[in-house]
């Protein structure tokens, strides 16, 4: 034999010789309580974000509200007077649909206006209505009522 083929030979033999360590059920309960209580921060940071992205996915206000937080002009390009007049009316828009006053009024249409995926929220699917609610108005000189109306209609005619 070649010393190749003798060298895989006995690393075979090393190889299955080590055992696993099966743990017993108690052992697999001490280290799960040691764990639990020693929790690594990224397992908290990932169960937090879960439970505030769940929140977002079944209430409308928040992801309205995220739309609000987020919409910067610092991140857009604004080289166009234009753009910038676009940026600051879909902000309007989101500031008088999220007014304590109007929320009654407009979250039911809002919520039947916007694009789910698996009947959740999305975010990006309310950036994508404001957009469309914003061109509505700027366009066809519609209000917000009118605008989500139309909308909602043309969602029920394409679905």
């Amino acid at each position: 034999m070649s010393q190749v083929q003798n060298a895989v030979k006995t690393s075979k033999k090393v190889a299955t010789k080590k055992v696993a360590k099966v743990l017993t059920q108690e052992q697999k309960n001490a280290i799960a309580k040691k764990r639990a209580l020693n929790p690594q921060f990224a397992n908290l940071q990932s169960a937090k974000r879960k439970v505030e992205n769940l929140e977002y996915k079944t209430n409308a206000l928040l992801c309205l509200l995220e739309v609000k937080r987020t919409a910067k002009l610092e991140n857009v390009n604004t080289n166009s007077h234009e753009n910038i007049a676009y940026q600051n009316e879909c902000k309007k828009a989101i500031n008088f649909l999220t007014a304590e006053k109007n929320r009654d009024k407009f979250l039911p249409l809002l919520s039947k206006a916007v694009r789910t995926y698996k009947g959740a929220f999305v975010v990006y699917y309310f950036e994508q209505l404001i957009q469309k609610i914003t061109k509505m108005q700027i366009d066809k000189a519609l209000d917000f009522e009118t605008s989500l109306k139309a909308i909602i209609s043309a969602k029920l005619v394409n679905a």
